[in-house]
C-alpha cells in the first residue's frame, strides 16, 4: 500500500511541476476561479466575465452567431442578477454477474442563483439547490479585507480542493462534498496576492446547522500558479479536519495541473481520507467497499486530461483509483472513462462519455454507457 501511495503521489507532484487548476477554462486562461464565478472560492453562479467567456470562447463560434445569442443577459436590474445550472444524466449501466445491468434518467443538479449586490463589496448570494439533498447555500460575501481578501458568512459549501464536476469521481464520494453537498454553516476567510492564494473555514461541520458544543470544523487550502515557458501551473494543498461530532473526520489532499500551449489540459487529485467506518458513510457502492472497525485510511485518486479538437469540441479521458483500506495489501476499484465534450452554443452541454471500473473489492466489472446534458446561465 505504501508503494501504492508513493506511485500516486508521485503522478501529482509531477503534474504539479508543470501543471495548473481547475476548472480547466481556468487552467488554460491561468486565472483563478473567483475571475469567473461570484462565489470567491470558486463554483455555482457565473459573474459577468465567466458569461462573457462561456459565450465567446466555448460554444462553436459560426452557430453562436447564428443564434444572435450576444446580447442575453441575466443581469435582472443594476443590484440583482441570476444564473442557473441544470445537468440531466442518462446512463446504461451492464455489470458481471451476478449483479443485473440498469439504466435510468438521473437529475444531477438543479441550482437556480440569486445575487443581490448590497454595496460595491457587499452582496448577498442565494441557491435553493432543489433537489434530493440538502445543498441550500446561502451566504454574505463581504470583500474587504487587505490582499484582495473577503469574508464569507452563512452556509455555503467550504473551500476544499478542486470541485469537479464530475459528482461520481471517487475523489468526490469519499468525501463529504459528494454530489455538490456538503455545505456547511460558519466563516470563511480568502485572501489572494498576486500568484498566491490562501482560504479558510470554521464550521460546524457534520454535526449540522446548529451546534452545541465546542467542537468544530476547520478547513485550510494554499494554492499558488504561474507559467513556466509554454506550461501553465498550479499546485494547491487542501486540509479538513472535522472534530464536530463523535464521528471524526480528517482529509488531506493534493491537486495540480497543468495547460501546454493553451492546447492540452491535464489536472490530478490526491485524497487521503482518515476516519471511522460511520463518518466514511458516502455513497452506496462506497459503503460496500469500506472495511469494517475503525480508524479507516484510505485512499482516492483522480487524473483528467482534456484535448480541444475545435472551439466546442473537446476530447475527454479520466482515470479514478479508490482504495478502501490502505493497511490491507489488496483490494481496490480502478475506472476509466473516455467520451467528448461538445458545447454547440453557450449554455448547452451535452457529454457522452464511456466507463469501465475495474473493482477487486466487489468482485465485479462495469461497463457504463453516460450521457449528461447540461444548461446552465
Amino acid at each position: 500500500m505504501r508503494s501504492r501511495l508513493l506511485i500516486s503521489l508521485g503522478l501529482l507532484i509531477t503534474m504539479s511541476i508543470s501543471g495548473y487548476a481547475l476548472p480547466r477554462f481556468a487552467a488554460r486562461l491561468n486565472l483563478p476561479c473567483q475571475s469567473c464565478h461570484v462565489n470567491p472560492s470558486g463554483g455555482g453562479m457565473r459573474n459577468a466575465f465567466g458569461q462573457s467567456f462561456g459565450r465567446d470562447s466555448l460554444s462553436v463560434k459560426s452557430w453562436q452567431q447564428e443564434y444572435q445569442l450576444d446580447d442575453f443577459s441575466t443581469q435582472i436590474s443594476e443590484f440583482l442578477s441570476y444564473g442557473a445550472d441544470f445537468r440531466l444524466l442518462a446512463f446504461y449501466q451492464s455489470k458481471t454477474n451476478p449483479y443485473a445491468s440498469l439504466s435510468s434518467f438521473f437529475p444531477m443538479q438543479m441550482d437556480l442563483y440569486f445575487n443581490l449586490a448590497v454595496s460595491k463589496k457587499i452582496n448577498l448570494y442565494i441557491n435553493p439547490a432543489f433537489g434530493p439533498y440538502n445543498r441550500l447555500e446561502a451566504f454574505a460575501i463581504a470583500r474587504v479585507l487587505p490582499a484582495n481578501g473577503y469574508v464569507k458568512l452563512g452556509r455555503f459549501a467550504p473551500p476544499y480542493g478542486l470541485r469537479f464536476d464530475d459528482h461520481t469521481s471517487f475523489v468526490r464520494q469519499a468525501t463529504p462534498f459528494r454530489h455538490n453537498m456538503g455545505q456547511q454553516t460558519g466563516v470563511e476567510l480568502g485572501l489572494r496576492a498576486g500568484s498566491f492564494a490562501a482560504m479558510g473555514a470554521v464550521t460546524n461541520g457534520m454535526q449540522g446547522d446548529r451546534d452545541g458544543n465546542l467542537a468544530k470544523a476547520v478547513f485550510g487550502k494554499l494554492e499558488a500558479h504561474g507559467e513556466v515557458g509554454p506550461l501553465r501551473v498550479l499546485a494547491g494543498v487542501s486540509s479538513y479536519n472535522d472534530a464536530s461530532s463523535v464521528e471524526k473526520l480528517n482529509l488531506f489532499g493534493g491537486y495540480g495541473a497543468v495547460t501546454f500551449m493553451d492546447i492540452v489540459t491535464v489536472i490530478g487529485d490526491v485524497e487521503r481520507i482518515q476516519g471511522n467506518s460511520s463518518s466514511m458513510s458516502v455513497s452506496s457502492d462506497l459503503n460496500q467497499r469500506n472495511a469494517s472497525g475503525t480508524d479507516l485510511k484510505q485512499l482516492a485518486v483522480m487524473i483528467e486530461a482534456d484535448y480541444p479538437l475545435t472551439q466546442g469540441i473537446d476530447l475527454k479521458f479520466m482515470y479514478d483509483f479508490f482504495d478502501p483500506d490502505t493497511k490491507a495489501k489488496s483490494g481496490s476499484a480502478v475506472r476509466y472513462s473516455g467520451g467528448v465534450e461538445f458545447i454547440p452554443v453557450s449554455g448547452v452541454e451535452v457529454r457522452p462519455l464511456y466507463r469501465y471500473t475495474k473493482d477487486s473489492i466487489l468482485n465485479r466489472n462495469v461497463s457504463e454507457l453516460h450521457i449528461l446534458f447540461h444548461l446552465y446561465l
